[in-house]
């Protein structure tokens, strides 16, 4: 089946059976069935049943936000098989040549992430801080303002989501900081420097399945792996002469296997590295 997306109508066809496994052929069971967001705000859609008179049911529903959910369907005070379903819904995205939407954000937008509940950030350079979205693009609040203080930004570049936990690369601060996404100040890591655990002009920031940060910290010309706290684990230096070199990293992935791919801007190459 396909994978549900947002704001799009999802029917599910229910048929009940006898003992014997044919198909009970009347309709009148008391049939509920809704779809609950397993994310922090707990939000329920009820499905709209349709009963078709010969043992057949149709459920429609339509989801309002992305993000881990729970489908349950209730047949006269019990679950049917299956029930509760897990499903992780999808946003609903146009093709290249028809965007579904155009979310004007006017501060110099200059790193993107999403969170699973749907919502946009946005990291913009302009007026160093981080707009938030909602699915309809609908600004819903900014985060963070120009200066050096916690939670202040100065020109922030790479942003990363995890649950409920925000990273920012701020780029002229020369130091990575941990929000929530309300935007409650965590942590910050690093100054300016070349020295370890400092950075010069770090670009972007993620974060592996081990909770290690990574950071390409551009100036210094290498890619920096973390650990929760923030101290240095490993170094992966592209001064060095041979295989490794690369210059001036910008955009970091991960791939499912977890090995590292490098966005190398003043090399003109992608370096891929294994995660140990």
């Amino acid at each position: 089946e396909s994978i549900p997306k947002v704001k799009e109508m999802y029917c599910v066809k229910v048929e009940t059976m006898t003992s014997n496994g044919k198909r009970y052929p009347y309709g009148g069971l008391q049939v509920k069935a809704e779809l609950r967001s397993k994310s922090h705000d707990g939000a329920v859609v009820p499905g709209e049943v349709e009963d078709h008179g010969d043992g057949t049911y149709t459920i429609s529903l339509t989801p309002q936000t992305a993000g881990p959910h729970q489908l349950l369907i209730i047949m006269d005070g019990q679950h049917v098989e299956k029930s509760p379903c897990d499903l992780n819904l999808r946003m609903k995205y146009g093709t290249l040549c028809n965007p579904e939407q155009v979310i004007k954000c006017s501060g110099g937008p200059s790193g993107i992430a999403i969170h699973d509940n749907g919502d946009i950030y946005v990291a913009c350079m302009g007026d160093s801080s981080v707009h938030v979205f909602d699915q309809a693009g609908q600004q819903k609040g900014t985060i963070g303002r120009v200066g050096s203080g916690d939670g202040q930004f100065n020109a922030p570049r790479g942003l990363f989501i995890k649950g409920d936990v925000m990273y920012v690369a701020d780029s002229w601060n020369h130091c990575i900081q941990k929000l929530t996404t309300g935007g409650q100040f965590m942590q910050k890591f690093g100054h300016h420097g070349s020295g370890k655990g400092q950075f010069n002009r770090p670009i972007s920031v993620i974060v592996d399945q081990r909770d290690r940060i990574l950071v390409s910290d551009h100036k210094n010309r290498r890619v920096v792996i973390l650990n929760e706290a923030g101290t240095s684990l490993l170094t992966i230096n592209g001064n060095v002469t041979g295989l490794h070199t690369f210059q001036y990293p910008t955009g970091l992935a991960l791939d499912p296997q977890g090995n590292i791919h490098v966005a190398a801007w003043g090399s003109n190459i992608i370096k891929v590295f294994t995660p140990e």
